[in-house]
């Protein structure tokens, strides 16, 4: 049996970014809160608990407290209250959310209608509709464009997005826009997660996805993965059984934004364990990586 890893799987920047404040946080003042989970992924938010950073889901719940803003963001109106409760806010925003935003407010402010491509209910997107008071419109893709003509629009994407999704709805939308206005504010890491694991999920004969079910990015891993190859999504090692692995050769690794290391690889000595093979490894960088990248 042949089990390799995508070459861009776990943490990305904006991840790794968003942890080091929290802990650096945690190591002057405790406890610290966020409004909401720092990270999607449910094992490195209680592994944060364990050094004193608390979720909570409410702004009103926090007073005089010091509040980490999550890497997805939150709403304006979120953090005018924290302000005013006597908070001390600091900020983990992923950088590319935050741009995400910035584009948002200046294309109201210049009058342009938006169309945001991205989950409405996503913690990300209900930040960025807060950053504009003028018109504005989520869509998930293509198939959700009404039947209308636009002057000008305003046009961006939800960070975790596919490239793919939004070229189509940037070609959908050319005929009926006189002036479109374009940011593509899909971060490199997802294009980046995405293109490496779509190529090993070609050469494998099973794709595993590893990350937090909440976890846009990584669903939108799985997703893809899917279209190729029989694939799972799972979050820890402990959902894996030897049925789901039976009869595979080539097996693939992938895993979201917001997966730790340490998941990743409990997940291949579970695979190995499972089927009877005797590699152990403790590290991430001790699993084979598949570095045929098709970018």
């Amino acid at each position: 049996m042949e089990i390799r890893l995508a070459q861009h799987s776990g943490f990305c920047f904006g991840v790794k970014r968003a942890i080091q404040i929290a802990l650096d946080a945690a190591d002057k003042d405790k406890p610290i809160y966020t409004l909401g989970p720092l990270i999607h992924n449910p094992q490195s938010v209680q592994n944060l608990e364990q050094h004193g950073i608390l979720m909570v889901d409410k702004a009103d719940d926090l007073h005089n407290s010091t509040v980490i803003i999550r890497s997805h963001g939150i709403t304006l109106q979120d953090r005018e209250m924290l302000e005013r409760n006597g908070n001390k806010l600091i900020d983990a925003t992923c950088p590319f959310v935050g741009k995400a935003q910035d584009h948002v407010r200046s294309l109201c402010q210049e009058g342009y209608p938006v169309i945001i491509m991205g989950d409405k209910s996503h913690p990300e997107v209900i930040a960025m509709l807060s950053y504009c008071k003028g018109e504005i419109l989520v869509l998930n893709g293509v198939d959700e464009l009404p039947e209308k003509i636009w002057n000008k629009l305003g046009l961006l994407s939800q960070t975790t997005k596919n490239m793919a999704d939004l070229q189509k709805l940037v070609h959908a939308l050319v005929p009926k826009v006189k002036e479109l206005r374009l940011f593509n504010t899909i971060c490199t890491a997802t294009s980046l997660r995405q293109e490496a694991s779509v190529e090993l999920a070609a050469r494998s004969d099973q794709m595993i996805v590893i990350g937090g079910k909440n976890s846009s990015n990584t669903r939108m891993l799985a997703a893809l993965c899917s279209e190729i190859t029989p694939t799972i999504h799972i979050e820890t090692a402990e959902e894996l059984e030897a049925g789901m692995l039976s009869d595979r050769v080539r097996i693939g690794l992938t895993a979201g934004a917001s997966t730790p290391d340490y998941l990743i690889v409990e997940v291949f000595n579970k695979i190995n364990e499972l089927t009877g093979n005797r590699t152990t490894v403790t590290s991430v960088e001790d699993i084979p990586v598949n570095k045929e990248e098709s970018c």
